[in-house]
């Protein structure tokens, strides 16, 4: 299959999105019409431009109002249809797309319909060109990609082909099996599109939510599948429409189409990437900070039971651990980190992935359209393969650690006075949750799935009083990694004030599981803790039907509790430094939610805390 993509799926003029598609590999595009009546050249001057970025135009596209018109309108219908013919020679395109019918004032008599496409295509081929024939899930007559196809068999003419979408063979629900049974020779051109999975008007909602696959939830794969099977092996076009990459620049839409396909591409079996790594664990989060104001960070830290063990061998670096949980604190004054600190404040600047293959990680990454990362290292010191990743953050990939070869014994001296801590039975990093903007969501998801295989679950819409959140959480095979993503269109919400002050730092809160979350909590100052109203707690005991003496436990410790089955979970959050908070969780019975239904209250309770400045907590004075 070669690879294309209509330039309706990228935003910006017409020369930067065919600068933006030959950038990252597309042979070929579709013209939309509309981005070559915006063009201040010639049609010859766009195949020029096309041929010299070695880009093949497939198509071009729409042609609409086409079959079933009244008798009256036929021949100024295919007065028009010679200027496109016109138009396909000067661009030097070989093929148009005709969509079905929408006008009400149009009859369905197949018979008519066949023989209108005929007729336009004795006008193609008399020039030496094509049509294609694509059924919109919203057509008049013809809203099915079967009824298209027994449209182009009625007509039977070698000029006239049938178009695949998968965007409006799925929302209209379609079998896709007879796919199968389809002559190859007669796929002139197949479409891809997702979207999420929402019930929604079909014209509003190809609009508007189209997205590449792999990035939605509509099984393309499927489709893609049963067109294998017959043998076709034409071009593969991106066509999506979407509010969120009208947002974003041509190259990122054009970076995600191409990771796109790499990542269906290999679904199929046709991969020519590096194998995907394993992800095994959230290995360490770093933090940047100024040394200045780094105190009321480190005491949070020490409150949850977070010892400083160790610092780096020729960095201002630091490194807290306690299980399986290692934070990093880097507090140069020079290079990338201070550049980080200096945008954003204290945030995260970098997480690693413990794999079981790095380097493989690092040019799978590569491969797939991320930038890498070289980070200065002294004598001696671990190379650790690196990504840009989030809001230009960094995602480091480790080895396993070997006795004596692991991160910290290589690059880390054991601290000389380590300060005591509180035991509060810290395990490992349950999660991490990052924000990003909303047209960058549909990006990081891509991404995360393509690179590790983590497997997204479907859309959550969070309610915070100030905005909505959209949430999607991402996990490896076995919930060893587990990374959520979250967006908000409100500057009000949560997300979007974490944005807003950090300068869109990215992750905003890690959560680390605990053995015993109620032990863990009575050992933690209370002045670190996120307030929880006490109405919550009333509600809890009447939900759940719960213990009295375990209520007034969780009312105690300020956390919060959810049931599904027989799963439980128990959850703690701080207060935030910077917008940034952690959070202690413990898992009982095989709960494998994130508390959804607890995100309300703590929205809430951090939208309080937020209208008040005093809120800038100084937490070394407070623990």
């Amino acid at each position: 299959m070669r690879r294309a993509i209509a330039t309706v799926s990228m935003a910006g003029s017409l020369a930067e999105k065919l600068e933006a598609a030959a950038s990252v590999g597309f042979d070929g595009i579709e013209l939309f019409e509309a981005d070559l009546t915006y063009f201040p050249g010639t049609p010859e001057e766009v195949a020029g431009r096309a041929r010299e970025l070695g880009l093949a135009i497939v198509a071009l596209q729409p042609f609409r109002d086409a079959e079933g018109l009244p008798l009256d309108e036929r021949a100024r219908m295919l007065d028009r249809l010679e200027r496109k013919l016109d138009l396909m020679q000067r661009l030097g395109t070989r093929l148009l797309l005709v969509c079905s019918q929408t006008r009400p004032d149009t009859t369905g008599e197949p018979e008519r319909l066949a023989e209108d496409l005929r007729l336009m295509a004795e006008r193609a081929a008399a020039r030496g060109l094509g049509l294609g024939y694509e059924a919109l899930a919203w057509g008049r007559h013809v809203s099915d990609w079967r009824q298209a196809w027994e449209l182009v068999r009625r007509a039977d003419h070698p000029a006239l082909g049938l178009i695949l979408d998968t965007f409006h063979l799925l929302v209209r629900g379609s079998p896709t099996a007879p796919i199968r049974e389809l002559p190859a020779e007669k796929i002139v051109l197949v479409q891809t599109a997702d979207a999420p999975a929402i019930a929604m008007e079909p014209l509003f909602w190809s609009r508007h939510y189209r997205c590449f696959p792999g990035q939605g939830e509509l099984d393309v794969e499927g489709v893609l599948r049963e067109l294998a099977s017959t043998g076709w092996d034409g071009w593969l076009s991106h066509e999506i429409f979407s509010d969120d990459f009208r947002s974003t620049s041509a190259r990122q839409a054009a970076t995600d189409g191409m990771r796109s396909f790499l990542f269906i591409e290999e679904r199929l079996g046709r991969s020519s990437m590096p194998p995907r790594p394993q992800a095994k664990r959230l290995a360490f989060v770093e933090f940047v900070e100024s040394a200045e104001r780094a105190e009321p960070f480190r005491a949070t830290l020490r409150a949850l039971g977070l010892p400083r063990t160790h610092r780096h061998r020729s960095k201002r670096v630091e490194l807290y651990r306690a299980g399986e949980v290692a934070i990093v604190l880097n507090l140069e004054d020079e290079g990338f980190p201070h550049a980080f600190q200096l945008l954003h404040g204290l945030s995260v600047a970098a997480i690693a992935i413990e794999t079981d293959a790095a380097e493989r990680a690092r040019a799978r990454a590569a491969a797939l359209g991320a930038t890498p990362f070289v980070s200065p290292v002294g004598a001696g010191e671990l190379v650790i393969p690196a990504v840009r990743g989030v809001a230009g953050s960094l995602l480091f990939f480790l080895d396993p650690p070997r006795p004596g070869s692991s991160f910290h014994e290589i690059d880390f001296l054991p601290d000389p006075d380590p300060r005591p801590v509180p035991d509060t039975g810290l395990v490992a990093i349950d999660h991490l949750a990052q924000v990003v903007p909303p047209a960058e969501l549909p990006s990081w998801v891509l991404f995360y799935r393509a690179l590790f295989g983590l497997e997204p679950e479907r859309r959550t819409d969070l309610v915070d009083p100030r905005g909505p959140i959209v949430s999607r959480a991402l996990e490896s095979a076995d919930g060893a990694v587990r990374i959520v993503l979250n967006s908000s269109p409100a500057q009000t919400s949560a997300a979007g004030r974490f944005l807003a002050r950090t300068a869109g730092a990215g992750a905003q809160h890690v959560a680390i599981a605990c053995r015993d979350l109620l032990a863990a909590a009575r050992a933690i100052p209370s002045e670190l803790k996120l307030p929880i109203p006490a109405n919550y707690y009333d509600d809890l005991e009447a939900r759940f039907g719960l213990d009295r003496e375990f209520v007034c436990a969780l009312r105690a410790a300020g956390a919060l509790y959810d049931r599904i089955g027989s799963g439980e979970l128990l959850q703690l959050y701080t207060r935030s430094l910077n917008g940034f908070f952690f959070e202690l969780v413990e898992r009982r019975g095989g709960y494998d939610r994130y508390g959804e239904a607890n995100t309300p209250v703590r929205l809430a309770a951090q939208a309080e805390l937020d209208r008040s400045p005093a809120e800038a907590l100084t937490l070394s004075r407070a623990v």
